[in-house]
């Protein structure tokens, strides 16, 4: 679970505010939320979401990040692990409200969070086409895809439950980026052969 604290803000003054704080925090109905650190493993996980993701999209097309840009949806500013978008926008956001794809990696601070809450936050903003929620022990992903009609843009809404993706030669297939994520190469050396 999440540790708010015993502070108020509105969105801006939640941007000003986080950019003078070490650690990880989020805003949720006003309410700034602290974040625990990571494991190595968790850590592992998302970072090798971003190499095998900038691999496999246009440079020119997508940009794909971390835990450093925000996602606005409504009241609430999240930070997920990772972050793709289309190339352009302003370079000085904090934020963003048009992300394509958002990751998020399990852990035991996150779990009602991340399978619960966030999926419908995430599935409200009509830019995005997937939704992952990865697990960091072992071989297994829970996916939010929107269908992809004309093979290239997110239609209709976010399914409400998740396909859940699982072994090391399954892949993550999502449509609308035209990309296919092996789960073999994010969990190389993690979980049970």
């Amino acid at each position: 679970m999440n540790a708010p604290l015993d502070l108020k803000l509105t969105k801006p003054e939640f941007l000003r505010w986080v950019q003078r704080q070490q650690g990880h925090y989020e805003l949720k109905g006003g309410q700034v939320m602290m974040h625990a650190g990571t494991t190595r493993r968790h850590w592992l996980v998302y970072n090798r979401f971003i190499v095998e993701i900038a691999k496999r999209l246009d440079d020119s097309s997508w940009v794909v990040g971390g835990t450093d840009l925000a996602v606005e949806i409504g009241d609430t500013i999240r930070y997920p692990d990772v972050l793709v978008e289309a190339a352009g926008g302003d370079g000085d956001a904090l934020t963003t409200k048009t992300p394509a794809m958002l990751i998020e990696v399990l852990s035991p601070s996150s779990v009602g969070t991340d399978m619960t809450e966030k999926p419908s936050e995430y599935g409200s903003l009509p830019s995005l086409a997937a939704y992952i929620v990865a697990s960091q022990d072992e071989p297994i992903v829970w996916a939010w895809i929107r269908t992809c009609e004309d093979g290239a843009n997110p239609t209709g809404p976010m399914p409400t439950k998740p396909l859940e993706i699982s072994g090391r030669d399954a892949a993550i297939e999502i449509p609308a980026l035209g990309l296919s994520i092996p789960l073999q190469e994010i969990y190389r050396g993690i979980g049970t052969p």
